[in-house]
């Protein structure tokens, strides 16, 4: 099962919220557009989710939103199109990830994220 947290704000496609169990979800407010974001802690057990969240998820505002979630013992972080996956634990695949991300538009003070 795939457990995660989801920025409503950063899918372009509702139905992806069908994909999900809704575990608990918070309004925060941001120095960001929207100034407003829906967190959504979720869980899923969806066949290809990681693709067709990729799928939905969006680049706007200069924010290159994506998702952190983990199965098992993998890491997996979502961007717009990009599926990237390590071992927990495994500190060199982990900075091939960070490069990877920075890469792709994240900024370095978001890529601290809980294993």
């Amino acid at each position: 099962m795939y457990s995660g947290l989801l920025i409503k704000e950063s899918i372009s496609n509702e139905k992806t919220l069908d994909l999900i169990e809704i575990v608990n979800v918070e309004i925060w407010k941001t120095d960001n557009i929207p100034k407003y974001w829906t967190a959504i802690t979720f869980n899923s057990n969806s066949i290809d989710f990681t693709e067709k969240l990729s799928r939905s998820l969006t680049i706007s505002n200069n924010i290159t939103w994506y998702v952190d979630m983990k199965k098992d013992n993998m890491k997996y972080i979502v961007i717009k199109d990009n599926v990237l996956k390590y071992e927990i634990g495994n500190d060199i695949e982990k900075a091939k990830i960070i490069t990877k991300c920075i890469e792709l538009g994240i900024p370095k003070e978001q890529l601290g994220w809980e294993e």
